[in-house]
């Protein structure tokens, strides 16, 4: 036995011959919960895809039992001290879902267990969203004692509706896949034994449609989803940063690690 310190987690790009390729986000001691390093990945890799002509459609998943857990609180704060100077601190986060939604090869979202916080705004962001029977959808933010960000208060709204939408991102309380597949949050919820071929039947059908014909559907709806979600998006990534510097995200954030109930007193 060793004491070598855990591996850190990585976004790992596979592909297949059929023109399907699958990104995995792995850091599974964690839950596939993103680091800096692993949001940097994430963020750029989707340039690669694009200039791939032997990738025709993207199956994202996430290591293991869980899709992603949100943000690796673990690490957060010291590579929040450790960031470039001068770089706005929004950036990051703008580009790793403007280049989803941009990318021209479809996406298909596959959903085991955790997809929290940053990981279900991923989840929905991609084209289509394929959820295991057991998955626990959440935008958490509210319970870290953060402003909802990484897209969901745009998002969301769209996809559910208002009022829903309010409800889910205001108490940070989970949705189980089948729930979110009724409401329309996700395209379906499958049984655990199912999803891997039914996602792979998919991915390998838009595989085998016209590229130019589906990628260029494809951008043309992300158009008018992105003039919808615009204003929305930029004001909660500011709400998001801003909340990031009060003492209830400290709170929130040392009760997650603690495993208790977080105590916020709105500072």
């Amino acid at each position: 036995m060793t004491n070598e310190p855990p591996k850190p987690g990585v976004i790992k790009l596979e592909k297949r011959e059929d023109g399907v390729a699958t990104l995995t986000i792995s850091n599974p001691r964690r839950k596939n919960a993103m680091s800096r390093p692993m949001h940097r990945q994430f963020e750029r890799i989707w340039d690669e895809i694009d200039d791939d002509d032997d990738i025709r459609v993207v199956i994202l998943t996430g290591d293991g039992d869980s899709f992603c857990a949100g943000t690796d609180l673990s690490v957060q704060d010291d590579q929040n001290k450790a960031g470039r100077p001068g770089r706005p601190p929004t950036r990051s986060a703008r580009r790793m879902f403007w280049n989803m939604l941009d990318c021209e090869k479809p996406i298909i979202a596959k959903v085991r267990g955790y997809a929290y916080g940053l990981g279900v705004n991923i989840a929905v962001a991609s084209d289509i969203v394929v959820a295991a029977d057991g998955a626990r959808l959440c935008d958490s933010h509210v319970k870290m004692g953060i402003a909802a960000g990484d897209g969901g208060a745009a998002l969301w709204p769209l996809l559910i509706g208002f009022h829903r939408a309010k409800e889910f991102l205001m108490t940070g309380d989970p949705i189980d896949a089948k729930l979110a597949a009724e409401m329309g949050l996700i395209n379906y919820c499958m049984p655990e034994a199912e999803i891997d071929k039914f996602v792979d039947d998919l991915a390998v059908k838009l595989a085998a449609g016209a590229p130019l014909a589906i990628s260029y559907t494809k951008l043309s709806v992300n158009a008018m989803l992105k003039q919808l979600m615009a204003g929305a998006f930029e004001t909660s990534l500011a709400y998001d940063q801003l909340t990031l510097f009060t003492d209830d995200h400290k709170e929130g954030a040392r009760a997650f690690l603690e495993k208790r109930k977080p105590k916020f007193t709105g500072s």
